[in-house]
Order: structure tokens, then sequence, then C-alpha cells
């Protein structure tokens, strides 16, 4: 009966070391999968931020283009400085 104690001693041992293992493993998962959540939030938020940042700089650049080619076509059109005699 002595080495029956014994034996299930050591399995007793052997499932209470497996548990402890199993616990750290499962705070190890709940730390990654909390830390993957706040990750996963401040990715969307910074793609928001990006989103928005991209459609300020397309405005802008549509702005400074539409500028761009007004003041470059006034550099071409002809001043004319009121009507002109006929020459003879």
């Amino acid at each position: 009966m002595g080495n029956r104690v014994t034996a299930l001693t050591q399995m007793e041992s052997a499932c209470v070391t497996i548990h402890e293992a199993l616990k750290t493993v499962i705070d190890s998962q709940t730390h990654y999968r909390l830390r993957e959540a706040q990750d996963r939030a401040r990715a969307e938020d910074l793609n928001s931020r990006v989103s928005y940042w991209s459609v300020g700089e397309t405005i802008a650049l549509f702005v400074v283009s539409f500028s761009q080619v007004l003041l470059l076509k006034s550099f071409f059109t002809e001043k004319r400085a009121g009507p002109r005699a006929p020459h003879s």
C-alpha cells in the first residue's frame, strides 16, 4: 500500500506542476490578447488620422494646382490697354 501512496503523490505533484504551467500560459495569453487589442485600437486610430491627413493633402494639392494654373494663365494672356487707333 505504501507504493501506491507514493505513486499517487508523484502523479498529484505532476498534475500540480502541469496546472501551474497552464496557469502561466493562460496568463501570458491573456496579456498578449490585451496587448493585441490595444495595438489594434491604436492602429485603427492611426489609420483614421492618416486618412484625414491624406484627404487634407489632396484638397491642398488641388487648390495649389488650380491657383498655379490660374497664375500661369494670367502670365500668358494679352493685356489690352484700351482701344487702339487704326494705322494709316
